[in-house]
């Protein structure tokens, strides 16, 4: 598994058929909200690389707005803590809801889920045409 970590502390980690968002400080298992805060240019740099590394661990990526709960990144269920989790776009910001019990993973994305990320993700910089 290949591992980026941002200056603001954010994990990202990817394989085929998973990119996976960790907090470079762990996790207690009940603590719950992340916010990861960018600069404008390193916004730009988190957003180019989740569209590269999607490109590595999937087939065929092509940003799609989200029309099914399959789709939306906005909420996610994590099987193995048996709880949601939820991902939001904010200016220059993600903020990230984990799973309650998990003691690592603060979100995984899923190849129809990183579609809708990465759509919304243009649409917030309006770097590239979608």
């Amino acid at each position: 598994m290949k591992t980026r970590i941002f200056e603001n502390g954010l994990v990202v980690k990817h394989r085929k058929s998973a990119i996976i968002f960790e907090n470079a400080n762990g996790k207690k298992e009940k603590e719950e909200r992340f916010s990861f805060e960018f600069t404008e240019d390193g916004f730009l740099e988190f957003a180019r690389y989740i569209e590269e590394i999607a490109n590595e661990s999937w087939s065929g990526v092509i940003p799609k707005e989200a029309h099914s709960t399959g789709s939306d990144y906005d909420e996610y269920y994590d099987r193995k803590y048996d709880d949601n989790g939820s991902l939001y776009i904010k200016e220059n910001s993600i903020l990230i809801k984990a799973p309650y019990w998990s003691i690592d993973t603060l979100y995984q994305f899923n190849k129809p889920k990183i579609q809708s990320f990465i759509y919304d993700l243009r649409k917030k910089l309006e770097y590239l045409p979608l």
